[in-house]
Protein backbone atom coordinates (compact mmCIF):
# COMPACT_ATOMS: atom_id res chain seq x y z
CA UNK A 1 0.00 0.00 0.00
CA UNK A 2 2.72 2.49 1.14
CA UNK A 3 6.29 2.25 0.23
CA UNK A 4 8.53 4.75 1.12
CA UNK A 5 12.25 5.00 0.53
CA UNK A 6 13.03 8.18 1.54
CA UNK A 7 12.12 9.67 4.79
CA UNK A 8 13.21 13.22 5.07
CA UNK A 9 10.58 15.25 3.21
CA UNK A 10 7.55 13.47 5.09
CA UNK A 11 8.93 14.08 8.10
CA UNK A 12 8.61 17.50 7.80
CA UNK A 13 5.78 18.95 6.32
CA UNK A 14 1.50 17.56 6.26
CA UNK A 15 0.44 15.48 3.66
CA UNK A 16 -2.23 13.29 3.01
CA UNK A 17 -2.56 10.84 0.29
CA UNK A 18 -5.30 8.36 -1.45
CA UNK A 19 -3.98 5.42 -2.45
CA UNK A 20 -7.32 3.79 -2.77
CA UNK A 21 -10.21 4.34 -4.60
CA UNK A 22 -8.46 5.69 -8.08
CA UNK A 23 -9.64 8.40 -10.02
CA UNK A 24 -12.54 7.66 -11.91
CA UNK A 25 -13.07 4.34 -9.79
CA UNK A 26 -16.82 3.01 -9.75
CA UNK A 27 -17.74 2.60 -6.28
CA UNK A 28 -20.66 1.21 -4.28
CA UNK A 29 -22.20 1.95 -0.94
CA UNK A 30 -19.59 1.22 1.47
CA UNK A 31 -16.73 1.42 -0.42
CA UNK A 32 -12.89 1.53 1.24
CA UNK A 33 -10.59 3.90 1.59
CA UNK A 34 -6.85 4.11 2.01
CA UNK A 35 -4.04 6.47 2.21
CA UNK A 36 -1.15 7.80 4.26
CA UNK A 37 -0.71 11.29 5.86
CA UNK A 38 0.70 13.44 8.22
CA UNK A 39 -2.04 15.69 9.96
CA UNK A 40 -2.46 18.10 12.61
CA UNK A 41 -3.43 15.42 15.63
CA UNK A 42 -3.47 12.87 13.17
CA UNK A 43 -6.91 13.94 12.04
CA UNK A 44 -7.91 12.93 8.28
CA UNK A 45 -11.36 14.50 7.62
CA UNK A 46 -13.20 13.00 4.93
CA UNK A 47 -16.58 14.15 3.35
CA UNK A 48 -18.16 12.50 -0.17
CA UNK A 49 -20.29 14.68 -2.64
CA UNK A 50 -22.93 14.16 -4.97
CA UNK A 51 -23.03 15.90 -8.78
CA UNK A 52 -25.16 18.54 -7.29
CA UNK A 53 -22.27 19.68 -4.95
CA UNK A 54 -24.85 17.97 -1.54
CA UNK A 55 -22.79 16.65 1.06
CA UNK A 56 -23.75 12.28 1.05
CA UNK A 57 -21.37 11.26 3.99
CA UNK A 58 -18.79 13.16 6.19
CA UNK A 59 -16.08 11.73 8.80
CA UNK A 60 -13.04 11.75 10.03
CA UNK A 61 -10.43 8.99 11.07
CA UNK A 62 -6.74 9.22 11.96
CA UNK A 63 -3.21 8.81 10.50
CA UNK A 64 0.05 10.15 11.14
CA UNK A 65 1.09 13.37 13.20
CA UNK A 66 3.53 14.64 15.01
CA UNK A 67 5.51 11.96 15.27
CA UNK A 68 5.48 10.95 11.48
CA UNK A 69 3.50 9.57 8.52
CA UNK A 70 1.08 6.72 9.17
CA UNK A 71 -1.59 4.86 7.46
CA UNK A 72 -5.51 5.63 7.61
CA UNK A 73 -8.63 3.81 6.70
CA UNK A 74 -11.98 4.44 6.37
CA UNK A 75 -15.35 3.19 4.71
CA UNK A 76 -17.79 5.45 2.88
CA UNK A 77 -21.57 4.77 3.43
CA UNK A 78 -23.90 6.75 1.37
CA UNK A 79 -27.00 6.70 -0.70
CA UNK A 80 -27.91 7.30 -4.61
CA UNK A 81 -30.67 6.94 -6.60
CA UNK A 82 -28.78 6.98 -9.92
CA UNK A 83 -25.06 6.82 -11.13
CA UNK A 84 -23.44 10.23 -11.14
CA UNK A 85 -19.81 11.43 -10.93
CA UNK A 86 -19.32 12.34 -7.31
CA UNK A 87 -15.96 13.57 -5.52
CA UNK A 88 -14.14 12.58 -2.49
CA UNK A 89 -12.86 15.05 -0.65
CA UNK A 90 -9.77 13.86 1.96
CA UNK A 91 -8.26 16.84 3.71
CA UNK A 92 -6.80 18.60 6.56
CA UNK A 93 -8.45 21.03 8.76
CA UNK A 94 -6.24 24.25 8.65
CA UNK A 95 -5.21 24.69 12.28
CA UNK A 96 -3.22 27.49 11.76
CA UNK A 97 -5.75 29.90 10.41
CA UNK A 98 -4.38 30.81 7.17
CA UNK A 99 -0.87 30.84 8.44
CA UNK A 100 2.03 29.02 6.83
CA UNK A 101 1.56 26.33 4.18
CA UNK A 102 -1.94 25.18 3.30
CA UNK A 103 -3.37 22.14 4.55
CA UNK A 104 -3.07 18.51 2.80
CA UNK A 105 -6.64 17.77 0.67
CA UNK A 106 -7.16 15.34 -2.06
CA UNK A 107 -10.57 15.44 -4.47
CA UNK A 108 -10.84 12.41 -5.91
CA UNK A 109 -13.54 12.24 -9.05
CA UNK A 110 -15.72 9.08 -8.15
CA UNK A 111 -18.49 7.00 -10.06
CA UNK A 112 -20.98 6.64 -7.10
CA UNK A 113 -23.32 3.20 -8.06
CA UNK A 114 -26.68 3.44 -5.98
Amino acid sequence: MWAQTRTEPLNDAAFVFVASPASGERVSPGFAVSGASRTFESTVNWRLLAADGSELATGHTTGGGVDGHGPFSFVVAYQVTARQIGHLEVFEVDASDGEGRPPGRNVIPLVLQP
